[in-house]
């Protein structure tokens, strides 16, 4: 026997019959125990990240603090200088030389023969010697030159103005 050939159309096709299961998610339920752990781990990672970037900026406020001090010590260091060169000026001999002459209107000693002025002599407790004119017969042989003979004169001139 002979069977016809079914017809399709393709419009209305029919259904196969499928077993289907319905595709059942089983949501997995996360214990409390979990969460917690999960919690304390962020917790702990949030104050690593906080630590780290407070610690990066004190860091970089120290640096900030460093060339701030740099460059404070730079002008200290050239101030110094200024004031090291005025103190020289100051302390030099035509300095105090002409301090002496012209704002104190000292006169320059004149020396006779055979007496030369002895330096102020301290002794070790800082108290003052005898100042005196010596003759040439008490000075030791010493050849003296004029310019430690202008020094003495002028600091004992000094010297003596400053102790009355």
């Amino acid at each position: 026997m002979l069977v016809a050939k079914e017809s399709f159309d393709y419009r209305n096709l029919p259904q196969e019959q499928h077993h289907n299961r319905t595709m059942v998610r089983k949501v997995r339920r996360v214990r409390a125990k979990t969460k917690f752990v999960y919690c304390v781990i962020a917790v702990v990672t949030l104050c690593l990240a906080f630590l780290l970037v407070s610690r990066n900026a004190e860091i970089a406020s120290a640096g900030y603090d460093i060339i701030a001090l740099r460059t404070q010590l730079q002008e200290l260091d050239t101030q110094n200088q200024i004031l090291q060169r005025k103190i020289d000026e100051m302390k030099s001999l035509e300095n105090i030389e002409y301090m002496a002459t012209v704002r104190l209107g000292m006169e320059k000693p004149e020396l006779a023969e055979g007496v030369e002025f002895v330096p102020v002599e301290y002794s070790k407790a800082g108290s003052k010697g005898t100042i005196g004119i010596a003759s040439a017969a008490e000075i030791p042989e010493e050849p003296v030159e004029e310019e430690q003979q202008k020094r003495n004169s002028l600091v004992q001139a000094l010297a003596s103005l400053i102790n009355g």
